[in-house]
């Protein structure tokens, strides 16, 4: 788009908030050169303080939801222009009192997707799912809690997952009941973990996201040929999924987008903590020309047309149903997966959303 740009790689073990190795070498980058901003995905407080010591701008692009960071320090500084791709996260952290936060939904680069040629034979298949299937520490932390704690967490569990465009996790793992959870722990021993309020409503969320995949996939596996590309399965997943054909992980960029399209239904449960944002999944699987199946997303309904550019399910149940339909119809099939891609090609281009950043 006309801008100079110079993309600095830094080591992945970077600590989030305060790191001198890390700082050091931005600052000498940052000296080297002349920048008018800074910009990252995701919001990193130890880049916030540079671009804050160094009077210059600091350009954040949130793809995670809900964000990894266990406060909001540092969001305040006036360096910063904070973007989150869901408008729940957007909202919450508007909420707070920040008034450099923005909402920016993702975007897919279509013409780098078309590029990659695509081998039908080694990645088609009638159902595909490329994703994490989340390890939770939910288990080991009720196995000390008291029964009446863990009958209340099973109970969210159970109702969490008869939910789809509705998330209360954070609303019923209260404070009140952390704070009753901490002190359960501290009876049985002093040096006993404290787990915060927001590492315990993470835990059940990663959970109950890990037992509708795994059970979306059982189920379907039973009925039909399905692909899991993921990077690493423990033994007792994969005597629980005894049918699905376990692939390994794929390429971002070389062997995902073949996946997508040589797919006759690419599945996205999606994660349960995201509250409303679509995930870059479902744009890339659209954006490849792929089928998309997704779980209910309020943003998803609100920019695509439900049964018409792309098809989401309200249960598991539904999600079974829908699938047996489409692989049936392959006509509706066809057309659903180029109205998504026409939609993708027209309203979600990085060009649009790099102008409406810069734009502020």
């Amino acid at each position: 788009m006309g801008h100079n740009c110079n993309n600095v790689s830094y080591s992945q073990q970077v600590d989030k908030y305060n790191d001198n190795s890390f700082t050091m070498k931005m600052e000498k980058d940052l000296e080297d050169g002349n920048y008018d901003l800074v910009l990252t995905t995701n919001f990193w407080p130890v880049v916030s303080k540079v671009c804050k010591k160094h009077d210059i701008r600091y350009v954040s692009w949130f793809f995670d939801s809900p964000p990894n960071l266990p406060t909001a320090e540092c969001m305040e500084y006036s360096c910063n222009k904070i973007f989150f791709f869901a408008r729940a996260d957007y909202e919450y952290y508007k909420g707070l009192g920040l008034d450099n936060v923005f909402y920016l939904p993702l975007a897919v680069n279509v013409d780098r997707l078309l590029s990659v040629s695509t081998d039908y034979k080694k990645y088609g298949s009638e159902v595909s799912f490329v994703g994490k299937l989340y390890e939770s520490m939910l288990p080991t932390l009720m196995s000390h809690m008291t029964e009446y704690q863990k009958g209340y967490i099973d109970g969210v569990v159970r109702t969490q997952m008869q939910l789809y465009g509705a998330y209360i996790v954070d609303d019923v793992i209260s404070e009140g009941f952390v704070q009753e959870v901490r002190d359960r722990y501290k009876e049985l021993s002093d040096k006993a973990i404290q787990v915060s309020q927001k590492e315990l409503a993470w835990a059940v969320a990663s959970y109950i996201t890990h037992l509708e995949r795994m059970t979306l996939l059982s189920l379907l596996s039973g009925r039909h040929q399905m692909k899991l590309y993921t990077f690493e399965l423990t033994e007792d997943e994969k005597k629980m999924l005894p049918n699905v054909e376990y692939c390994g992980s794929v390429d971002y960029l070389t062997e995902m987008p073949q996946v997508f399209r040589a797919s006759k239904i690419n599945i996205c449960p999606v994660l349960k903590a995201n509250k409303s944002g679509i995930p870059l999944r479902a744009l890339d699987i659209m954006g490849c020309g792929g089928f998309l199946l997704s779980s209910y997303q309020p943003e998803l309904y609100e920019y695509f047309i439900d049964g018409q550019e792309c098809v989401m399910y309200s249960s598991l149940e539904d999600a079974i149903a829908k699938a047996d339909f489409y692989l049936r119809h392959e006509e509706a099939r066809k057309q659903i997966a180029a109205a998504g891609f026409e939609k993708i090609k027209r309203e979600f281009r990085y060009e649009d959303r790099i102008e409406a950043l810069l734009g502020t």
